[in-house]
């Protein structure tokens, strides 16, 4: 399970994935090694996103953002310099806000891949070059999301499942992009999407509840569409230190944990 999001507050910059070179005319990125995100924004990424990690960190000047975060599963988000979430970071690479002086890229609709160009981020090495993914992934996929983009590809572990292959798609217009799973072996296993905790059925709320009184439950939960058709809802709960990740049947019987 990536740890990372509950535990990252300083990550190296890099000019590189959502946020491209060619973005970056006319306005300036830090230099420094590192840089801390504001507090307020780290505890906005590790609520709202907890199945993901971040990538890297890009700082703006003569934007309107000073902070774009991009996230291992291709999403950007934009941050004010107290840490206020601006809402998706792409606009504000692109020069899509009034005060940003950076021209617009419209490749892929503003997705970038790292795919096998430059170097991994900081800590990570552990994605799939895009020109090596299996093609019998790639024909699933085709197969089943007509219109959508191989936007990036990576290893995870999974309860249940051990390790796995997450591979990111998307649309031009689909925010956010889809997550699909498949096994060391190139078989599907499942769909993940984002869902509010609010939505999950309330046998698994009951059984947070009775089980996990006290930790704090994220906002955001995933939905897992296995391939037999069959719903399972991952929740993301905190306590201090300690980080669970709940796998359930919609029926609020435990599946496993990380």
């Amino acid at each position: 399970m990536k740890k990372t999001m509950f535990l990252m507050l300083v990550t190296a910059v890099m000019i590189i994935g959502a946020c491209s070179k060619k973005d970056q005319t006319g306005t300036t990125s830090a230099t420094s090694t590192t840089v801390s995100l504001p507090t307020k924004a780290a505890d906005y990424v590790e609520l709202n996103y907890p199945d993901a990690s971040i990538d890297y960190i890009l700082v703006l000047t003569n934007s309107t953002a000073k902070y774009v975060v991009s996230l291992n599963t291709t999403e950007t988000l934009a941050f004010s310099g107290d840490g206020n979430y601006l809402g998706d970071g792409r606009p504000y690479c692109n020069g899509g806000h009034p005060g940003d002086t950076i021209p617009g890229d419209t490749t892929n609709g503003g997705w970038h891949h790292r795919g096998h160009h430059g170097p991994p981020p900081p800590g990570g090495g552990h994605g799939i070059p895009l020109d090596s993914l299996s093609q019998v992934i790639r024909d699933y996929i085709a197969a089943n999301y007509a219109g959508y983009t191989i936007l990036h590809a990576d290893y995870d572990s999974l309860c249940l499942d051990g390790q796995i292959k997450e591979v990111m798609i998307g649309k031009k217009d689909t925010v956010p992009p889809l997550k699909v799973v498949f096994s060391n072996a190139n078989i599907f296993l499942l769909k993940a999407e984002r869902h509010r905790y609010a939505d999950v059925p309330q046998a698994v709320k009951d059984y947070v509840a009775a089980n996990y009184a006290g930790y704090q439950v994220c906002p955001e939960a995933e939905k897992y569409t296995l391939a037999d058709n069959s719903l399972q809802f991952v929740v993301y709960l905190r306590l201090i230190k300690d980080h669970k990740r709940l796998r359930m049947q919609a029926d609020g019987t435990l599946v496993c944990s990380q």
